[in-house]
């Protein structure tokens, strides 16, 4: 009884042919032997083509820790003034800075930051304008939208409010210069924001994590 063995693989795909064994009764088909072969080459050829494809796609990330100074610019916000009505506020990301941008009972436009100084609680999520007066959904804290100034710190609801404002120190609420841009300001809302901090802020990050093992330029104190 003689076996022969037929195995092909070129370079772009895997061919295999069944292996025969010749008796006295005639050739005999081996294909189960075939398949397996043909399929542990695939497998070798696949996890060769994913390890090159991991080792393609790895990227190095990159951060860093130095000083990012302000960069301001007048950023349009895709929103009219006279699509605003009084008291309303809608909520935006303006390079990397989360803005509140509403309008007073009077009908004056502002705009602010939109997270609470306290613990950062989304203004967006139901804070109410009383005047020119912005107040937190969470604890009550209330700010002038003019120029963010504090009023009230965590005043509700009784007794609990006040307690969680005794661990954060009383801050005003940050407020943005805004304008009208377009032909006699009928354009779009334009606000001035800090184009740089995103950037500053995970320089900061990455600062303060170094700092909690050693100084951030490798040395220890």
């Amino acid at each position: 009884m003689a076996l022969e063995v037929a195995f092909l693989a070129p370079s772009v795909g895997v061919t295999a042919r069944a292996p025969q064994v010749h008796t006295s009764a005639g050739p005999k088909s081996r294909t189960g032997f075939g398949v397996k072969m043909a399929a542990g080459a695939c497998s070798v050829i696949a996890a060769a083509g994913l390890a090159s494809s991991r080792k393609r796609s790895k990227t190095a990330a990159r951060y860093t820790t130095q000083t990012i100074l302000p960069s301001l610019a007048w950023i349009k916000s895709g929103v009219k003034a006279s699509e605003l009505q009084p008291t309303e506020l809608r909520a935006l990301t303006l390079a990397g800075n989360d803005v509140l941008i509403g309008k007073t009972e009077a009908g004056a436009l502002f705009c602010v930051g939109n997270l609470c100084p306290h613990i950062g609680t989304p203004m967006s999520e139901g804070a109410d304008v009383i005047g020119d007066v912005i107040v937190c959904p969470l604890h009550g804290s209330s700010f002038k939208v003019t120029n963010g100034e504090l009023i009230d710190w965590c005043v509700s609801p009784p007794v609990i409010g006040p307690l969680t404002g005794l661990i954060v120190e009383k801050k005003n609420l940050l407020v943005f210069e805004c304008r009208q841009g377009g032909f006699l300001g009928s354009g779009e809302v334009e606000v001035l924001v800090d184009t740089n901090a995103k950037k500053a802020y995970e320089a900061n990050y990455w600062k303060g994590l170094l700092d909690a093992q050693g100084k951030d330029d490798g040395t220890y104190y």
